[in-house]
């Protein structure tokens, strides 16, 4: 199985974020309630590969239709943010 790829992240202020992309290797979704990118870091240093493009390495949203064993089946992601925190924007309940 291949992990999702972030195709996009708005999320400007993320430590893993340059120019739109997701450079964390491998970004954490959700919790029981709510599809957050656990990921997501406001630090004042810049984290991740920048050679490298984000994949979902995990996902916690049970009710995503894209969601299999808590593992991402959507061939690929957006991330941005929603009205209180950064969100995984391709989350759909099943």
């Amino acid at each position: 199985m291949e992990m999702p790829l972030v195709n996009r992240c708005t999320a400007e202020n993320c430590a893993f974020n340059r120019e739109m992309t997701c450079h964390a290797l491998a970004i954490t979704i959700g919790d029981p309630e709510h599809a957050q990118c656990d990921t997501f870091c406001s630090a004042p240093v810049a984290g991740g590969d920048p050679a490298a493009v984000g994949h979902v390495g995990a996902c916690k949203m049970v009710d995503c239709r894209y969601n299999l064993h808590l593992e991402c089946q959507a061939p690929g992601i957006s991330v941005g943010y929603g009205p209180d925190i950064v969100d995984c924007l391709t989350y759909q309940p099943a």
